[in-house]
Order: structure tokens, then C-alpha cells, then sequence
């Protein structure tokens, strides 16, 4: 198939005098090179080298032979015949260059295939002769699976183009393509996982598609993690595998069997020596291993390859394998990485070993929000381990919602618990003590979920006196739980100063890893009491802690993403908060979810939406809406869930200027203006009644006397009372706001200028900006006079002012959108844009990975994809070449 951005990148590397295709089996060098031969301007010699082309006689004869064919007035055939001895062979070659440097009257290509083929000194030394004495109008294009010696000169005086693995891996339309031309039709998602799975590897995709034939459901074939296609299996084991000596044949399956490599783990997994030297070796032959970081520290096996070395080492020596994790528990055990440990143990079917090492991760894992890692984990063991643990008998409680759909039990749970205490009554006393305190935190959960807030407060600090002895893992983990459910239970009272210093104190400055119920009281916390700059830092704290975090739970950081979106977006930093929104999504399809979560795709794409609306996009923010990611009716959750879900939607139906499905909404949500509303109000119910409030001010807008307004004030009036000294400032905001509105479309302009002036001043401390900006050209009217009513900046209010789109724009605003992309092959995803700009400040991959919480691989496939749509072989070309786009702003 044509991949005309790689021709691209040949055809730029002629520039130079010498251009390298380096990348491993299978990658699809001598097919590209074929395909711009089989179109080339200029004369092309070929010569596949062979393992015969090491005696440097034949390798000589075979070269002029190719290049005889270029141009029949070399005087080859005289030279051909001649029986060559090794004092000559320097001197032939010089000749042959310097016959070149006469004859060659235009600018030719010889290229060099195969060239991991010459592996003798001899060869190798012709080889490096003839790159360092090029004649002027011939150029040299060598492909290799693994990179000629010596070619730092070249590097250091930038005479050499390289096209490697990043740039040869196909992209998901390229792999669309190839399948369809393999005769399969393949849905998105299958693209995406047989992409993923072979991570753009040509060979591989062209052998997992041979195995998908016959199959209806290619998606679920592709998602299954197993013995490797009959098909792969063979090409690995005769065209890789056996290539290399029996020593690293050994390592390379014996090591397969570990998701992550460092020297020192494969030396005690292998019990040989060496281990990083080996390492540094497969990296350097293209062996299908890359480095995680930039110290060339930890490594990796391209997951397919590995897959099909793991079932090369099952089929050869299945009672190894065991023995082989058993090892790799034993070392991460040693080395104090715990999580890695239990799974390498689980793996080696050591149950007991397994079960010992769980206990002591079940307060890590729920503090991280790894229930459903932990559930299936204790699914592995028997029922008599568990039960003989107190520690996994508690963790067997915790994870038992996610093995139902039925709601909790708050009484069963108790029964259990007493149950239990009975059954350990003869143990270790402080298990016993964990007992009687888990006992004591769910019935302060039940009393608050009762809204009994002095009973939630008195169980639990009966629980907190009971913490006594010296510390220990479990006694810091019930005391982290106390102080999440003081937290909450001092905000449902409405104190949320004490809320926010007891969750404070739940996440520690400088803890071992971010605690992301905490983060998310805080959110909810912070965006109620306004304090905006508060929760920006929050984020920024946390997300410096991720960059030093490997194994976190995906759903807490796509939710962190999504909510740092959502801030950023009321900041008004439309492209940071689409990157992260984007960010969020592409974490979605990752998920270790016990069940579907659509609503999380809704959240991410609402944020996707606000900020096309904000760019003026209406178009696309309306075919968001219209997708069936915004279908909340199908949503399996509860109800309760969906009457807050559906409020985004509704919310955005407005912002198009749809009133009809808000309407509907409210004409059926079962929430009215008159409803008897008591303080505090949790943020689902005060969701829902602002947007009440909304929709009747949309409806009785050019009806100053309409009934909806008024409802709308009285609805505004009593949210604005109980809102009223509990310190919500946030929420005071954006009803103070509202109630301008209200006034406003009433037609009493100068109440709304006065109620609308002191909240300006209120918000621009903490940079509210969208809230105001989103009312539109109503806002706009009532800025124009704010002037003698408020003491906000003059420079603030021409910021909303500026960040106000009229309602007839229908394209993105040139000041928040990249210049236009039309003349890529295809444009630059919003994450792509991002890791453009880092590699522009001369980030390293490391820098941006860290920079960005992504993994190290995922940022070079982001390279990879950027340089391919901008047809440039490194980093220094692209930036070059956005710029010359106008993507980048000029330096």
C-alpha cells in the first residue's frame, strides 16, 4: 500500500549524502524502499546484501555489478573478473569511487538492503570507507535492522537522515487501509486495539489480520490476551529468535514473561549475569525493546513480541514459568515494590505468598482507588484464605458493591462485622482492634448517610481514641478514613472550614501517593467556596506527584484530568483545558472498571463542547450534543445518578440556544421554584435547582412579566438564603449572577448593574471568567455599564468582554484556535498539539512525559504521529516546519 509521508521523508533525506532506514524485522524497510525506487526521478543501483557479501571480494563484485547498471561506461566487467587479494580491496573500491566521481553526471541513489548482513570486520570497514568518501552526486540509502558501527561523524556534522522504528510504524488510518486490503472490514475499535497491540509493527499487523480471518467478531479476538497466531509464532521464532546466539535466545525468553526490564531484575529472574549489558544490546540491534526513561535504566518488550516469546517459552518449558515469577516476586519483595511483587507471585500460582502480600496492599489500594484490581485479586483465592484474614476479610466488605447491582446494605455489613469479630475473637489483638474500628466507622457512615451528624461525629471519634501502640500501615489507613469521613460529615453540616482542614490533614504534604477521594472532597470543596486559585494549586500539586507515580488507577487520573479541564476552562485556557479533557477520554477506553461508565465520556466530552461554544463552534458543540454519548436515558446507573447527569446536557442545550429539550426537562425533573429548600444543600440538588433557575430565565426572556422570571427570582431568593453564611462563596457567585439576569430581563437594568457590580469584584481574585462570559451578549450589555457599580479592574472586565462570542459566529475565534492545518496529511490531534509545543521549548521525552502524566511510550507515539502528518524526520524539522504552517507561532 502507498504511504506517501514516508516517500516524503526519502525524498527530504536526498538532500544529504547518506540515508538510514534502521528499524526491527518486519518493519517494512525493503517495501518502502521498493516503492520509492519504483518511482524515482533520479537512477537507483540496488545490492541486498547476504551474508556471502562478508568475503569483501564479493561484496566489492556484487556492488559494481549493481552499479553497472546505473551507468554502463564503468569499466566493471574488466574488475569483476578479477581474483582480488585483501591489500587490494581498499584500493578497488577507491577506483570504483573515483571512476563514480568522473562518470556520474547526475544525481544518483545506491541502496544498500539488509545490511545487518555484514557482520565481518572486513565488510564493515568497506562499508564505513565508502560512507566516508562518497562520490559528490551519489547518495547512499542503507536499510538495516541494526545501525552500521561508527556513524557519530556523520551524526555530528548532520550528513545523515535517519527514518526509524517511530516513523515506519503505521498509523490507525494506515492500518484501516492494510486491513481492507487484507479483505477485512474492521470497526473502529478493532483498529484501535490491533493498532495498539502490534503498535504500528507492519509484520505483526499483517499476521494478526491472517488470524483474524474467519472470525466474526474480530474486536473481542483482539481483545483477548493469549497464545500468539500459529502465524507470528513462526515468523518470530525462524526470523528473530533464531538469528541470535543461544545465550541471548535464553534471555530473551526467560525474560518475556516480565512486563518491565532492569539489569538487575533479569539477572536474578535469568540467575545469569549481565543483565543491562544484554539490554543495551537488544536496543541497540532494534530487538524489539525500548527504554522507559532517558538513564536507559528500565526497559521494555514491544507487547506483541513479548506475547509471542512468552508462548514460545510455554510450548519449550511450561514448569519454568512458574519458577521464573516466583523469582521476579522474590526481587520486586526485596526492593520494596509490594503491588509488583503480589502480582509476579500470583502469576507464579503462589496462593499463600500472594494472599500474605495482599493484606498488606489493601489499605494502599483503597486509599488509590484500586477496588477493582483488588477485587479480582481476592477473587483468585480461596474462600478459607480470606476468611482467615481479617485484613482480607474487611477488603472482601469494601469490594463488595462491585460484584452486584444491587445498592449497599448498610445492615448487612454490620451483621457481617459482628459476625466477624466473633469468628477472630481468639486472634492477634490488633486485628481484633481493626475489628471493633471498622465496626465503629460504618456506623458513623450510617448515621451520616441518616444525616445524624452528632452520632457520625461521636462513633468516629470513638474509633480515633482506639488508635493506640505504635503506628503500622493499618492504624494510618483507618485514620486516613476517619478524617475523609469527618470531612464530609462537617460539610454536610455546613462547616466547611472544619471540612477543609480535616481533609487536609487526609492528604499529607509530601504523602507516598495522592489520595483521590480526598482530591475530589476538595474539588467539590473548593469550587463551593470559590476559591479557585486554591483548587488550581491543588492540581498542580497532585499532578507533579503523578509524574513520579507508574501505577496509578486510570479512573482517578481521567477524572483528575477532566476536573482540572473543567477549572482551567472557567479560566478561560480554551486549549489547556481541551487538552486535558482530551487527555481524560483517552484514558477512557483503558478503564479497569468493573462495569461500563459512559458518564464518563459524557464529562469529557461536556468540557469538549463548553469549549467549542466558547471558540464559536456551535456546529461542532451541537453534534456533540446530538452523539449518543449525551444519552443519559441509557446510562446503566442509578437514577439519582442520571437526574445530576442529565443536568450537563440540559445545560448545554441552552448554551446552543435550544430551549425546547431544557424545557422538557423541566417540566419533568420533579424539582420546582416553590420547593422548601433547607441548608446545607448537597451539590447534586443545588445543581439542579440552579439550572431550574436557568432555564426559567431563557423562557421568560422577552417577556418582562412572564411568570417564568418570576419564579426564577423566588427560586434565586431562597438558594440565596440558605446559601448565606456558610461561606459558599462559589455558589453565592454564580446565584448573585443569575439574579442579575433575572433582573435584567425583567427590565430593571439598574438592580441588576447593582447586584451584578460586587460579585465582579468577588470573582476576579480568583479569575472566574467563563461564568460570565458563557450569559453571552446579555453579559456584554450589562458590562458596557458596569462601570460606576463595581470595583473589578477595568482590565478584568475587558477580558470577559473579550472572551464573550456573538452569537452569529459560527467558526473558532483566531485568537484560541491554531492556525489551519489543511496542508497536513491529516491535522494534529489536540494531545499532539501539546507535546508539539514542549518539543518546541526543547523538552526531552522524559521532560514532556512527566510534564504531561503520560507514560514515556505514549509520548513517542505522539512524536511519532506529529512528525509523520508534518513530514519531518526528527524534532528540529518539524518545529521548522509548524512554524513555516503557521501551528507554531515564529520564534
Amino acid at each position: 500500500m502507498a504511504r506517501p509521508r514516508l516517500l516524503t521523508l526519502l525524498e527530504q533525506g536526498l538532500r544529504g549524502p547518506v540515508t538510514l532506514v534502521s528499524a526491527p524485522a518486519g518493519s517494512g524497510k525493503t517495501t518502502l524502499l521498493a516503492e520509492w525506487a519504483a518511482t524515482a526521478m533520479k537512477p537507483v543501483a540496488w545490492l541486498s546484501c547476504e551474508e556471502a557479501e562478508n568475503d569483501p571480494a564479493r561484496f566489492l563484485s556484487s556492488l559494481t555489478a549493481a552499479l553497472a547498471r546505473v551507468d554502463a561506461r564503468l569499466d566493471i566487467a574488466a574488475q569483476t573478473e578479477r581474483p582480488w587479494h585483501p591489500p587490494e580491496h581498499e584500493q578497488v573500491l577507491t577506483r570504483l569511487l573515483n571512476d563514480l566521481e568522473r562518470v556520474l553526471q547526475h544525481d544518483t541513489v545506491l541502496i544498500l538492503d539488509d545490511v545487518h548482513a555484514l557482520t565481518t570486520e572486513a565488510s564493515q570497514a568497506l562499508l564505513l570507507f565508502l560512507l566516508n568518501h562518497l562520490p559528490s552526486r551519489l547518495h547512499l540509502l542503507i536499510s538495516t535492522r541494526v545501525d552500521p558501527p561508527r556513524l557519530a561523524r556523520l551524526r555530528a556534522c548532520n550528513q545523515i537522515a535517519e527514518l526509524r522504528s517511530q516513523e515506519l510504524e503505521f498509523l490507525s488510518a494506515e492500518v484501516k487501509v492494510f486491513a481492507q486490503a487484507m479483505g477485512l472490514s474492521l470497526g473502529s475499535e478493532a483498529i484501535r486495539l490491533l493498532e495498539e497491540r502490534t503498535e504500528g509493527w507492519i509484520a505483526g499487523i499483517q499476521l494478526l489480520t491472517l488470524a483474524l480471518r474467519g472470525h466474526n467478531d474480530a474486536t473481542e479476538v483482539l481483545r483477548k490476551i493469549g497464545m500468539a497466531p500459529r502465524f507470528l509464532l513462526d515468523y518470530v521464532r525462524e526470523e528473530i529468535l533464531f538469528q541470535q546466539p543461544p545465550e541471548m535466545q535464553r534471555f530473551l525468553l526467560q525474560t518475556s514473561v516480565l512486563e518491565r526490564l532492569t539489569g538487575p531484575l533479569c539477572e536474578s529472574v535469568t540467575a545469569e549475569s549481565g543483565g543491562q549489558q544484554k539490554l543495551a544490546s537488544l536496543l541497540q540491534a532494534n530487538l524489539f525493546v525500548s527504554a522507559l526513561d532517558d538513564t536507559d535504566t528500565w526497559y521494555r518488550y514491544h507487547p506483541l513480541f513479548a506475547e509471542t516469546l512468552r508462548t514460545l517459552l510455554q510450548q519449550q518449558e511450561p514448569a519454568l514459568v512458574p519458577e521464573l515469577c516466583r523469582r521476579a516476586s522474590r526481587w520486586y519483595e526485596q526492593h520494596g515494590w509490594a503491588e509488583e511483587a503480589c502480582e509476579y507471585a500470583y502469576r507464579a500460582s503462589d496462593l499463600p505468598h500472594a494472599a500474605h502480600l495482599l493484606a498488606e496492599l489493601v489499605p494502599s489500594f483503597v486509599e488509590q482507588g484500586k477496588l477493582v484490581r483488588l477485587s479480582r485479586w481476592l477473587d483468585r483465592l480461596p474462600q478459607e484464605v480470606i476468611a482467615a484474614s481479617v485484613y482480607l476479610s474487611l477488603a472482601l466488605i469494601w469490594t463488595q458493591p462491585l460484584r452486584t447491582s444491587q445498592p449497599p446494605d448498610p445492615e448487612g455489613v454490620i451483621k457481617h462485622l459482628t459476625a466477624l469479630l466473633k469468628t477472630h475473637e481468639k486472634d492477634d489483638p490488633e486485628a481484633q482492634a481493626e475489628l471493633q474500628r471498622e465496626l465503629a466507622l460504618q456506623q458513623a457512615t450510617q448515621a451520616l448517610a441518616r444525616g445524624d451528624i452528632p452520632q457520625a461525629l461521636s462513633r468516629a471519634a470513638e474509633m480515633t481514641r482506639s488508635l493506640t501502640g505504635p503506628e503500622t500501615t493499618w492504624s494510618r489507613f483507618t485514620l486516613w478514613r476517619q478524617r475523609v469521613l469527618l470531612g464530609a460529615a462537617y460539610h454536610v453540616s455546613g462547616d466547611l472550614l472544619a471540612s477543609e482542614q480535616t481533609l487536609r490533614q487526609a492528604l499529607p504534604a509530601g504523602g507516598p501517593s495522592p489520595n483521590f477521594v480526598v482530591i475530589a472532597s476538595l474539588d467539590e470543596l473548593y469550587e463551593e467556596l470559590g476559591r479557585l486559585r486554591e483548587l488550581g494549586r491543588l492540581y498542580e500539586d497532585l499532578f507533579r506527584t503523578l509524574a513520579w507515580h507508574h501505577h496509578l488507577p486510570s479512573l482517578a487520573l481521567s477524572m483528575a484530568h477532566q476536573r482540572y479541564g473543567v477549572l482551567l476552562y472557567e479560566w478561560n485556557r480554551l486549549q489547556e483545558a481541551e487538552s486535558f479533557a482530551q487527555q481524560s477520554l483517552e484514558l477512557v477506553p483503558h478503564l479497569d472498571l468493573a462495569r461500563p461508565s459512559p458518564w464518563l465520556t459524557l464529562l469529557g466530552l461536556g468540557v469538549l463542547a463548553r469549549v467549542a461554544l466558547a471558540q464559536g463552534n456551535s456546529e461542532r458543540a451541537r453534534q456533540l450534543l446530538e452523539s449518543e454519548a449525551f444519552d443519559v436515558a441509557q446510562f446503566p446507573v442509578p437514577q439519582a445518578s442520571k437526574d445530576v447527569l442529565i443536568l450537563l446536557p440540559v445545560r448545554l442545550a441552552l448554551r446552543c440556544g435550544q430551549l425546547d429539550p431544557a424545557l422538557q426537562w423541566a417540566s419533568t425533573c420533579g424539582l420546582h421554584s416553590d420547593d422548601p429548600l433547607t441548608s446545607p444543600l448537597g451539590k447534586g440538588r443545588y445543581a439542579g435547582y440552579v439550572t431550574l433557575a436557568r432555564v426559567l430565565i431563557a423562557r421568560g426572556r422577552g417577556h418582562p412579566n412572564a411568570l417564568a422570571l418570576s419564579q426564577a427570582q423566588i427560586l434565586l431568593d431562597h438558594l440565596l438564603e440558605i446559601s448565606v453564611g456558610t461561606g459558599a462563596h462559589g455558589r453565592l457567585i454564580e446565584i448573585q449572577m443569575l439574579r442579575a439576569l433575572a433582573l435584567h430581563a425583567q427590565g430593571k437594568s439598574r438592580q441588576a448593574l447593582a447586584t451584578l457590580g460586587p460579585i465582579l469584584a468577588q470573582a476576579e481574585p480568583e479569575g472566574y471568567l467563563r461564568l460570565f462570559a458563557d450569559e453571552g451578549e446579555v453579559m456584554a450589555h450589562l458590562l458596557a455599564l458596569i462601570a460606576s457599580f463595581t470595583t473589578a479592574s477595568p482590565d478584568y472586565l475587558q477580558r470577559i468582554q473579550a472572551a464573550i462570542v456573538p452569537v452569529w459566529q459560527a467558526q473558532p475565534d483566531a485568537a484560541t484556535q491554531p492556525a489551519p492545518r489543511s496542508t497536513l496529511y491529516e491535522p494534529l490531534s489536540a494531545r499532539e498539539w501539546d507535546v508539539l509545543q514542549l518539543v518546541a521549548e526543547g523538552l526531552s521525552n522524559q521532560q514532556i512525559a512527566e510534564h504531561l502524566v503520560l507514560s514515556l511510550y505514549t509520548v513517542k507515539l505522539h512524536v511519532k504521529h506529529l512528525l509523520a502528518k508534518l513530514g519531518a524526520t526528527n524534532r528540529t524539522q518539524a518545529v521548522v516546519r509548524a512554524r513555516a504552517l503557521h501551528i507554531l507561532p515564529s520564534s
